[in-house]
């Protein structure tokens, strides 16, 4: 997962590459498992995209991490330090998986059919995760 890798090693002092040429809908994991139990409920059939409210480059989404983590944090004198973030091209950043540069997911057929659901933005979802680390049971 990007967002722990990236907390152990910023915790850590050391530097993390991030490519500054990828784009995509990160998505909280608590979303997608809410947005699936919602599907399977109302019978939904086919293929839905489920991803986040917010399309944004990689390094983009490290450094609202950082920023919402650390607003979050109750030990100011544990902050993570953005300035270890190190900004490459997804052709230099050593990522053991290859990744699409442009992966962002429309959400209009799952929008139509629980139109209710609403994704949580990087923010919202870093409250809820530190809010609540180990989750809750579906349906709760």
């Amino acid at each position: 997962n990007f967002v722990y890798q990236l907390v152990r090693k910023l915790r850590a002092n050391e530097q993390m590459n991030v490519p500054q040429d990828q784009v995509n809908t990160p998505t909280y994991n608590r979303d997608l498992a809410d947005a699936t139990r919602r599907l399977v409920e109302k019978g939904a059939t086919g293929l839905f995209n489920i991803g986040g409210s917010q399309v944004l480059g990689r390094l983009d989404f490290a450094k609202e991490v950082v920023e919402a983590l650390n607003a979050l944090s109750i030990d100011k004198t544990k902050l993570l330090s953005a300035d270890l973030l190190s900004a490459v091209t997804t052709s230099n950043s050593g990522q053991a998986a290859l990744r699409p540069l442009a992966s962002g997911l429309k959400l209009d057929r799952l929008q139509a059919e629980i139109p209710d659901w609403k994704p949580r933005s990087v923010k919202e979802a870093m409250a809820d995760w530190m809010g609540n680390p180990t989750g809750k049971m579906i349906g709760e």
